[in-house]
């Protein structure tokens, strides 16, 4: 069975997710290039893989459990023939949920989407960049509310 370009970044996408749940750090060290950029919001931004890799340990000490949900996802494939990297590098939207209990019992839910790009390697598509935007992030009666303008990006 061969991928396409398609399938190889939706399976980027859900191998990120899976090893966030099964908290596998070299699987999920392994999406990511070694210059990439990670975005959480204005405070929590990161660049490089040891860093961001660093980071999200520190991150997931704090829960119990995460289980990320990939609801929809669209990607544009770079096509430009002028440039040398034709068909190397993309962007990318994924919509998702995320359940998580934190160390101490409480539960919360995300909603949002990661606004991506991702570059071909030698072991295949791997994210240069993912930026959060948030829906909702709060308790699962949805009493922390949405933002009143919408989420941007």
């Amino acid at each position: 069975m061969t991928r396409t370009d398609e399938s190889a970044l939706i399976a980027l996408s859900l191998e990120y997710a899976d090893a966030v749940r099964a908290r596998d750090e070299q699987r999920w060290a392994a999406t990511w290039t070694e210059d990439a950029q990670w975005l959480l919001d204005d405070d929590r931004a990161v660049a490089g893989r040891d860093a961001i890799v660093a980071m999200w340990a520190t991150s997931l000490a704090k829960y119990r459990t995460v289980v990320q949900m990939y609801l929809a996802c669209t990607y544009d494939i770079t096509s430009d023939a002028a440039d040398d990297t034709a068909g190397d590098t993309a962007s990318g939207r994924c919509e998702l949920q995320e359940l998580s209990v934190l160390a101490d019992g409480s539960a919360k839910i995300l909603a949002g989407h990661y606004a991506d790009t991702y570059r071909r390697t030698a072991d295949g598509w791997r994210f240069t960049s993912r930026r959060l935007v948030r829906y909702y992030h709060g308790p699962p009666d949805l009493s922390a509310g949405f933002p009143a303008d919408g989420p941007t990006g």
